[in-house]
């Protein structure tokens, strides 16, 4: 059993030869062509955790149907929840997050395994959320 660290996951996200940079906030970020996703441990490393936010932004009036689109996704799917966040100039954003307890430690397979699984959760839901935009008449492109 191990207590995962932010070297230990640099070191998972190297052999999946995914790069990746340290933030200010003290995360692990990736970014890809329409997300950026940012693994976290929480100070005591018993949560781990990914959150990915998406490039697609939206008005205040667009919320609803959006959130209709993305109740679709969390009662359909597992693992993977996915919000909406509204910034401070009323602009609204697309968040995914997911959550473990490690707190009695993991097998670094298992850390592996849960990280790739979130990986291709994050990439799974922007085509999702690419169809699914479009059928419910809301901006389908990412900005």
């Amino acid at each position: 059993m191990i207590r995962p660290d932010l070297d230990r996951l640099e070191q998972v996200l190297e052999q999946l030869q995914v790069s990746s940079l340290r933030d200010t906030r003290g995360r692990l970020a990736t970014r890809w062509q329409c997300y950026s996703l940012f693994f976290t441990l929480d100070g005591e490393g018993d949560v781990y955790a990914a959150r990915t936010i998406y490039d697609r932004f939206f008005t205040v009036d667009d919320k609803a149907a959006l959130r209709g689109v993305l109740d679709e996704w969390n009662r359909d799917t597992t693992g993977l929840k996915v919000y909406t966040a509204t910034d401070d100039d009323g602009t609204v954003i697309i968040v995914s997050e997911a959550t473990m307890h490690i707190g009695g430690g993991v097998t670094s397979e298992q850390f592996a395994a849960t990280t790739t699984a979130w990986l291709n959760a994050a990439g799974s839901f922007h085509v999702w959320l690419s169809q699914r935009l479009a059928l419910a008449g809301l901006p389908g492109e990412p900005a």
